[in-house]
């Protein structure tokens, strides 16, 4: 039986079943502790006594007294964990259903609870459409401006305006994918005019340039318009906190609530706008076109890692049909380390545009994570680039090693389950045959010794 299906059905049941079949798990589950820690002690005692070293036959399998304790401990300690996990999904579910009922006693009524809700979701949609806009300049205007730079001994020194090209607010410039990495960025400033490309500054010649190095012009929005995708992000933050402490208030356990919305808590914080921190039109132009730009990227990064972590919950629902926590881990840890490593290689090596684009990071992440095949998108240039990338190879061997073993054991383990079981109730039920043999043993030697005597 899954246990999404037996989630259905619990949420069948009121709330008082819910708290009875969770302190009935506890209960058996404090029993079995308890005779664990017994038998652990028997164990000890054993160690410390040369007298009782028995060897017996099981099954055709001779086993010590000693291995036989251990294996029933093992058994019970299976037991222990697998009511622990029951108890753990009721209690979900008790906690979820009480949550609503109280959400509904307050608003008015369920669907107001789902219109919440449902309000909730639409701004999250929101937020994540203003990042991908403003992070990835998608729908910027401009278009069509083009430069070729003038390269002595490895620096630039002057830039022809090819093409001023037309509607710009705002333009960046970057280096074309496919460049060799200079020793040394320039910084060039392009000067914007009526919606055309009037000019580029050379703030910094840079060094370690090709005859052939090119850049591009992209588009950006105005700051205006960077300000109003904040102000909006931030409103949005603020109906989620109020959301998230309105749900923790009501919520029978704080530490349960905020176990599994801590996710909700993170992306109702409202991310200080860096970007925008500048003091006039050309500094910020500057900022971007140069080498801090790469780092104002990372910190967009963690902008858009908001956008993973409003789908985080998504990875639970998938744990919970799996069950299996090892299993859970493997995708959260893949999950972390391809994330980390793609705004880390980001900000280390170019991977597009000359500056690192977030999407081609992350694919190189994954796929060197997965399968070690980071050539055939960039090949790191960097020590940095090199090192995160033999972890990254390292890591995905074990991580996906163990998400294989662990995938594997979830398409079989309701059989072994039930062999398991069953050869406990056999071995359970053995034990008790054996006492009553050795007791009625020792009744016929008593009985022997009366008539002898």
């Amino acid at each position: 039986m899954s246990n999404q299906a037996s989630i259905k059905r619990l949420k069948l049941c009121s709330l008082v079943r819910l708290q009875k079949m969770s302190d009935t798990l506890s209960g058996e589950i404090s029993r079995l502790n308890q005779k664990i820690d017994k038998m652990e002690e028997q164990c000890i005692q054993m160690s410390d006594d040369d007298g009782t070293v028995v060897l017996k036959q099981y099954h055709g399998t001779y086993l010590l007294m000693f291995d036989r304790i251990e294996y029933e401990i093992a058994g019970f300690r299976r037991k222990v964990e697998d009511m622990t996990e029951k108890r753990k999904t009721i209690d979900e579910v008790r906690f979820v259903k009480e949550l609503e009922q109280k959400q509904a006693a307050i608003l008015g009524g369920v669907k107001m609870v789902k219109a919440k809700d449902t309000l909730i979701f639409v701004l999250i949609i929101l937020v994540l459409s203003l990042l991908v806009m403003e992070i990835y300049q998608i729908g910027a205007p401009g278009t069509g401006a083009q430069i070729k730079p003038v390269i002595d001994d490895g620096k630039i020194v002057d830039v022809n305006i090819l093409q001023p090209g037309m509607d710009y607010s705002v333009a960046a410039i970057v280096s074309r994918p496919g460049n060799n990495y200079p020793t040394g960025e320039a910084i060039l400033l392009p000067v914007v005019s009526e919606g055309k490309l009037s000019d580029v500054k050379i703030l910094f010649e840079g060094s370690g340039y090709e005859a052939d190095h090119s850049f591009s012009v992209i588009p950006d929005f105005s700051k205006s318009t960077h300000w109003t995708f904040w102000w909006l992000d931030t409103i949005c933050c603020i109906i989620f906190m109020v959301n998230f402490i309105f749900e923790l208030r009501l919520s029978s356990s704080k530490k349960w609530y905020w176990k599994r919305y801590w996710i909700d808590f993170v992306t109702s914080l409202p991310f200080p706008p860096l970007h925008l921190m500048s003091l006039g039109g050309e500094i910020f132009n500057a900022i971007r076109a140069g080498r801090i730009l790469r780092v104002i990227r990372v910190v967009r990064a963690f902008r858009v890692l908001r956008m993973f972590l409003f789908f985080w919950r998504g990875l639970d629902h998938l744990a919970t049909i799996m069950d299996v926590k090892l299993l859970k881990r493997s995708l959260i840890y893949g999950l972390i380390a391809m994330l980390a490593g793609a705004m880390i290689f980001m900000s280390l090596e170019r991977v597009e545009d000359g500056d690192g684009s977030f999407l081609e990071s992350l694919w190189w992440s994954f796929t060197t994570l997965v399968t070690g095949g980071f050539a055939d998108i960039h090949n790191p240039l960097t020590m940095g680039g090199k090192i995160l990338t033999i972890m990254l190879v390292i890591g995905g061997m074990v991580l996906v090693g163990i998400f294989t073993a662990t995938l594997t054991s979830v398409l079989v383990r309701e059989d072994e389950s039930w062999q398991r079981d069953d050869i406990d109730v056999q071995l359970s039920q053995m034990l008790v045959l054996e006492k009553k043999l050795e007791s009625i043993e020792q009744e016929l030697k008593n009985l022997k010794g009366k008539k002898s005597g």
